[in-house]
């Protein structure tokens, strides 16, 4: 495969960098907020911090002394969108980010007394803001309920003057929910939760509740984006029923053992990413009026990933087995083999191209991100089961850009392109399809509304299907390895310590590094065969 001329692909990417700092520094620049700016705490106490101030307090409340713990990060997703939407960010810090805070520690605990408890944990001052105990006990009557709920309030320091005490809920007979007559803001009302179970109380918190219409809302959106992740993994699944198909019917063309090592890599990779995620699958587990955290949940999820993420891995590796005919019928060169002598300098170029490609491409995200901020309103959600805080090791998250490069360009550009140009006859269409396909499957994350992901992600996998076009599949791969590797590796070093400041730096350099790697193992192997055979 001739090496393209790619000098102007370096002042593409001149222009991306230029795109990412202008857009992400806007405020700085013209000293007005972000409106739509995300609504993130970064902790100042540590989990084991937060861990020994939960332990102390359930010890003062009588639960008896601490003999396990377990510390995740946990955000208040609708209360974060609702003041998003509403723009009434400066509002919510000035009022409520002390008292009401939308990131915190959730500490879940077993005591000496056989009790369990789940104790919420401000990150930045260490003092608790909420807490639960464990209980199937029966809830008690009304009278007697409220009685004991405004004794806690009263011994808690709320004036009950300032609280007008809600009918309780049919379906949660334990619980006793104080409105404040003033507090509020927007149409979210500040609310004091006391739960009472066997003539004791069980739980206390304190909420600002977000209007029903804000609720509906967003449940609209999370639908149509599990739809949207339903028609991908449907879609995919067919792509790779095909992908199977064809690798059968052309088996005589095809070298099977082309893509083992980079399905071996993914499988791996994504594999220790799903044992890293322990704690945020434990952040899904807990839910109904049962939300405790527990081990047995987190580990059964992590296993169903494991084996989806086993299926991906093969239609992955099956993508790239029934593409290599497809392309090689178009006469197209698209993924050099490891025998050919211009594998190693071809792997060397396409990981210098795909740097650039990830510089423009990421400016080109970043410039969709402002448009829809400023123009289509969109807002983003911090998400505890995608936060480094959830992580037992953040240093190897960025690890995971390989996963996503891997799988993604095997299925959807080196497969998908090729499929759909035999079956649509257009390339056009070729490279918009499939891309669709892929920007379906990202509309999952909590940024709203659901549509502007889907169209920002669409755009993006247009210009990774004219790269892959242009410039063969080892560039696009690398690209977006090192494209998400950057985004990683920032929210790695956004962590603050040296160490991950230093990892991030050295991750962001790991394409280079794998790249030079292949090159000098293929000219010691490959090389010296040319040589003897000549």
């Amino acid at each position: 495969m001739p090496r393209p001329q790619t000098s102007w692909l370096g002042t593409l990417a001149i222009l991306g960098i230029v795109l990412f700092i202008v857009t992400n520094w806007w405020p700085t620049f013209t000293g007005k907020e972000n409106k739509n700016a995300m609504l993130e705490t970064r902790p100042s106490i540590s989990k084991q911090e937060a861990a020994d101030a939960a332990a102390t307090y359930v010890e003062q409340l009588g639960g008896g002394a601490a003999t396990s713990r377990f510390v995740v990060y946990q955000s208040n997703k609708l209360l974060s969108g609702y003041v998003q939407k509403e723009h009434m960010t400066a509002d919510y810090k000035s009022r409520f980010l002390e008292r009401v805070p939308i990131d915190f520690y959730r500490v879940e605990l077993k005591t000496d007394r056989n009790a369990d408890y789940m104790v919420d944990v401000h990150m930045t001052n260490g003092s608790v803001i909420g807490w639960q105990m464990r209980s199937k006990a029966e809830a008690p009557s009304a009278r007697d309920g409220r009685r004991m709920a405004e004794a806690y309030l009263r011994q808690a320091g709320k004036p009950l003057d300032d609280y007008q005490m809600l009918l309780p809920n049919s379906s949660s007979p334990y619980q006793f929910a104080f409105e404040h007559r003033t507090a509020k803001i927007g149409e979210a009302k500040l609310r004091e939760i006391v739960e009472i179970r066997g003539g004791q109380i069980s739980a206390f918190r304190t909420e600002l509740r977000v209007p029903d219409s804000h609720y509906a809302w967003v449940a609209k959106q999370d639908r149509a984006a599990s739809e949207m992740t339903q028609w991908n993994m449907i879609l995919s699944v067919l792509m790779g029923i095909a992908a199977i198909v064809l690798a059968i019917v052309h088996r005589k063309q095809i070298a099977f053992l082309r893509g083992i090592w980079l399905t071996i890599t993914f499988l791996v990779l994504y594999w220790i990413n799903n044992a890293n995620m322990l704690p945020a699958f434990k952040t899904l587990d807990g839910t109904g009026t049962d939300p405790f955290l527990t081990s047995d949940g987190a580990l059964v999820m992590i296993t169903v990933m494991n084996v989806v993420v086993a299926f991906l891995g093969i239609i992955g590796y099956f993508s790239l087995a029934s593409g290599q005919p497809m392309w090689r019928e178009r006469g197209l060169h698209l993924w050099p083999r490891w025998r050919e002598p211009e594998f190693g300098r071809d792997t060397l170029d396409s990981m210098k191209r795909g740097y650039l490609l990830a510089f423009l491409i990421l400016g080109l995200q970043s410039l969709l991100f402002f448009i829809a901020e400023q123009r289509f309103d969109m807002w983003a959600v911090n998400d505890p089961s995608g936060s480094m805080y959830n992580l037992l090791r953040p240093e190897l998250f960025p690890l995971m850009a390989w996963t996503a490069a891997i799988s993604e360009e095997a299925i959807y550009r080196f497969f998908g392109i090729a499929i759909f140009k035999k079956l649509l006859r257009s390339t056009f269409l070729a490279v918009l399809v499939p891309s669709m396909i892929w920007a379906f499957s990202h509309t999952q994350y909590p940024i709203y509304p659901v549509y502007t992901r889907f169209v920002e992600v669409t755009l993006l996998g247009i210009v990774f299907g004219y790269a892959f076009l242009k410039f063969g599949f080892a560039t696009v791969l690398f690209a977006h390895a090192t494209m998400d590797t950057l985004l990683m590796s920032f929210s790695l070093m956004n962590l603050g310590e040296a160490r991950y400041v230093g990892l991030g730096l050295f991750y962001i350099a790991m394409p280079a590094l794998v790249a030079w790697i292949i090159w000098r193992l293929h000219h010691a192997i490959v090389g010296r065969r040319s040589i003897r055979v000549n």
